[in-house]
């Protein structure tokens, strides 16, 4: 599986899926929490530092977006297709996440909306730990900085 899973450079013309998997990602969770949806951005202002295209077998099923902080890479954003769900993409990305931090000594660090609990167990069943929750947001993160592990 994981050979058939990389991660490519998003460009301008990935932009508009890269909003359409976030529309699909947070929609109802984010109606849940505020009442609404309004979208990020707009394809043309999206902007597109740290995303990258989640690949399956050459065909673009989801995306990442990454900032690297002094001490931990942060997950600002992993969806995938919800055609492509429950096959292990989304795991296959966090572990390229996961190697890339561990490699620099950082910790793997993400939030998710409270209302978002299938995205919590997600990161939880995957090693993750809470290390903060307001009433909007739950932080997550893998227990050790730069810990050694791999999820295969």
């Amino acid at each position: 599986m994981n050979d058939l899973v990389r991660l490519r450079q998003a460009t301008r013309k990935d932009a508009p899926q890269i909003l359409r998997l976030e529309e699909d990602g947070m929609r109802r969770y984010a109606q849940a929490l505020w009442g609404g949806w309004v979208p990020s951005s707009t394809a043309e202002l999206l902007p597109l530092e740290g995303h990258e295209m989640i690949e399956y077998s050459e065909k673009s099923v989801g995306c990442v977006a990454c900032e690297w902080q002094a001490d931990h890479l942060r997950i600002r954003k992993l969806y995938v297709s919800p055609e492509y769900r429950r096959r292990r993409i989304g795991v296959c990305a966090l572990a390229i996440k996961l190697r890339q931090a561990t490699f620099r000594s950082l910790t793997l660090r993400l939030t998710v909306l409270s209302t978002n609990n299938d995205a919590r167990r997600f990161y939880e069943r995957e090693g993750m730990s809470v290390v903060d929750q307001t009433e909007e947001r739950i932080t997550l993160e893998f227990p050790e900085a730069g810990a050694k592990r791999t999820l295969d």
